[in-house]
């Protein structure tokens, strides 16, 4: 992806399939969504646009995704209260990192093929972050890859 996704703390390390968002920029509910449905060692890929102005996820989200073992998330977006998202060791990916809340209208799509850092992303496609950034391993790909690794 664009070297503009970077992991927000220190240390981030993600891998799994990807469940997929697409959101109105700016606006919160189907990341909520994602964050309470995505199936557990799954990576949570959002395109948002890569609109910066509003934090898309913070320290609540990301304590929850947690809780129900989704492996990570990768925002072509805006995140906050990064201290405490390290201090939960949650791996976080993102555009950029502002304080301002997102607005709570406005449902996206999930499972549907977006584009965050650039790249086209599938459900299920794989996600592997770590401090050089992220790389997506088309899931039809990713067992003929993996064998030459």
């Amino acid at each position: 992806m664009d070297a503009r996704i970077r992991p927000v703390w220190r240390g981030a390390r993600v891998a799994g399939p990807a469940f997929t968002v697409r959101t109105p920029p700016g606006r919160h509910p189907s990341v909520r969504h994602a964050a309470e449905t995505a199936p557990a060692g799954s990576v949570i890929v959002v395109d948002a646009a890569g609109l910066l102005e509003r934090a898309l996820w913070g320290d609540r989200m990301a304590a929850l995704a947690q809780e129900r073992g989704v492996a990570g998330i990768v925002l072509d977006g805006a995140v906050r209260d990064v201290e405490e998202i390290e201090r939960l060791g949650f791996p976080v990916f993102a555009a950029g990192i502002v304080p301002t809340p997102p607005l709570r209208d406005g449902e996206g799509e999930h499972g549907v093929e977006i584009t965050c850092g650039s790249l086209r992303v599938s459900p299920g496609d794989w996600i592997y972050g770590d401090a050089d950034g992220v790389v997506v391993v088309p899931a039809a790909e990713h067992d003929e890859i993996l064998a030459r690794l």
